[in-house]
């Protein structure tokens, strides 16, 4: 290889890790009102689509509180393909007349019986990624963040969290708290990231492949002369 191709290629590597490579989908509008998107509620009129400007995924209680007589309605996309724990990123936007700000809600597709949630704790207007609190049934020392989980052990399956694949992704309203409240969600997204040591690669071999090119043009000018 020429010093001038090391060069090139050096320049590369020394760019370093990438932010995550991301793909998404973005539920908003009329998408919010039907397949993927479902709702969750105790009493009618707690959690549904509500056509305006904007249209928004409305959650309603008249009790937040943990009380059997509240409701904890809930907004779900469910995902399809199936997205790995430790590669799922999400995000939403509230709209005007909200009073509460939802937390996210994640079920794992081992968890057939829909028993052992995965509840973010600090979602308020949040994104939920690596960094996020979030807690399980089988969690009692309080929160962890979402990386850490990826390592922990999925009492269900015996395997760790980060490589299983989460079957719905929610929004929720109650549990917690007192009197009523609403979160009228105008959006929300749901995406895979890979990893930064993935996207360094992917990096690389787009720079092996242009060296590649620069290689075969300088051949094929010199075959030319």
């Amino acid at each position: 290889m020429s010093t001038k191709y090391a060069a090139l290629l050096m320049s590369l590597i020394a760019v370093g890790p990438l932010s995550a490579f991301a793909q998404s989908v973005t539920y908003s509008g009329t998408a919010l009102n039907g397949p993927p998107v479902s709702y969750s509620y105790a009493y009618s009129g707690d959690a549904q689509f509500v056509a305006g400007t904007p249209d928004v995924a409305q959650l309603y209680t008249a009790d937040l509180s943990t009380a059997d007589t509240a409701d904890s309605p809930a907004v779900f996309v469910k995902l399809s393909p199936a997205i790995t724990l430790d590669s799922l990123i999400a995000s939403y936007v509230l709209a005007p007349g909200s009073t509460v700000d939802p937390y996210w809600i994640l079920y794992m597709t081992d968890d057939t019986g829909y028993t052992t949630p995965i509840v973010g704790t600090d979602s308020t207007g949040e994104p939920l990624d690596s960094s996020s609190l979030v807690h399980t049934g089988n969690l009692i020392n309080g929160s962890i963040t979402l990386s850490a989980l990826d390592a922990d052990t999925d009492p269900i399956s015996g395997l760790p969290y980060g490589g299983e694949t989460v079957k719905y992704v929610g929004l929720e309203i109650g549990d917690g708290g007192s009197g009523a409240g609403t979160a009228n969600i105008e959006s929300i997204t749901i995406g895979s990231s890979v990893p930064d040591g993935a996207s360094t690669l992917l990096l690389l071999g787009f720079g092996l492949a242009g060296l590649g090119v620069l290689s075969l043009r300088k051949n094929r000018l010199s075959a030319a002369k």
